[in-house]
């Protein structure tokens, strides 16, 4: 395998793992009806671009120019993906639960590769659909998704969590056509100012200054944009860079392994048989993706 492909994969892992472990954070924010999904996800954006920006500044302040035709592509990656992602992800978490949103956002990979093999001309090779087969069905184990009780699905949380299916796969496939014209970086920081900018249009800032959260609260913001965002989503951005975004959206399934893993050190929680089964298909399909040529 080519080291740039090797490093795609490690990179998406990489954000699969951050993503695990901000889900039970989440979680207890809405449990504890401590804050709405629409607040955090105006928050959590809101948060992110002064730390992309931050970045840049420090690191490297060429990745800071764009150019002005190339800006409503990078408007409609911020507001028609990372917006619409992030928040009916949260949405539906607070509708049913993290299980729940996970098994249906995890659809993702499904649309990912029927678009990319009817408009992209990206082949599906036998390999490639096994893993998808392994990682979907194993999420659908690790979730419990045979159980009703441990879903707890309704009607809007379903429409809800599909639209995030939709919306993560439209996230990856316009983020792979515009990484053909900028840099990963460069592109994540102005798609979070696009949906900053959007959800203070829904959610004015002073409308969240006006609830008082505490100190506490507010440091649980930061690191729900820095490790919950940032990192894993600069990472899967880049990882993009190096990977088709078929293999890309299976590599991402690891989120839900790597839920379940934190949940048993952190709460405790105990897998079943079948849940193991689950994550070892994730692993196995995970695996098997990065088998091919080139990582085409």
């Amino acid at each position: 395998m080519p080291k740039e492909v090797k490093k795609g994969y490690f990179m998406v892992v990489g954000a699969a793992f951050c993503w695990g472990i901000m889900g039970t954070l989440v979680k207890s924010l809405f449990v504890s009806q401590e804050v709405s999904p629409l607040i955090l996800t105006t928050v959590r954006a809101t948060l992110a671009f002064p730390i992309l920006l931050l970045i840049l500044v420090a690191w490297d302040r060429q990745h800071l120019r764009v150019r002005l035709h190339d800006l409503p592509l990078v408007a409609l990656v911020g507001v028609g993906g990372l917006a619409m992602a992030n928040f009916t992800y949260y949405y539906t978490i607070s509708l049913t639960n993290v299980a729940t949103a996970i098994l249906l956002q995890y659809m993702a990979p499904i649309l990912v590769a029927l678009f990319s093999a009817a408009f992209l001309r990206e082949r599906l090779t036998w390999i490639t659909l096994a893993a998808l087969a392994l990682a979907v069905g194993g999420d659908f184990l690790m979730v419990k998704g045979y159980d009703p009780q441990a879903l707890r699905l309704n009607l809007p949380g379903l429409a809800s969590g599909l639209l995030a299916a939709c919306a993560f796969a439209f996230y990856t496939l316009l983020s792979k056509r515009t990484l053909e014209r900028m840099d990963s970086w460069t592109l994540l920081t102005y798609a979070y100012a696009f949906a900053a900018l959007f959800w203070w249009i829904v959610v004015p800032p002073w409308a969240i200054a006006s609830q008082g959260y505490s100190l506490r609260l507010w440091g649980i913001f930061l690191v729900i944009a820095a490790f919950g965002t940032v990192l894993p989503f600069g990472l899967y951005v880049r990882g993009l860079t190096y990977l088709p975004a078929t293999k890309a959206s299976i590599a991402s399934t690891l989120e839900p392994v790597v839920g379940a893993f934190a949940a048993f050190l952190v709460l405790g929680e105990r897998l079943g048989i079948l849940q193991s089964l689950g994550g070892l298909m994730v692993l196995t399909g995970v695996v098997l993706v990065q088998r091919g040529r080139g990582g085409e």
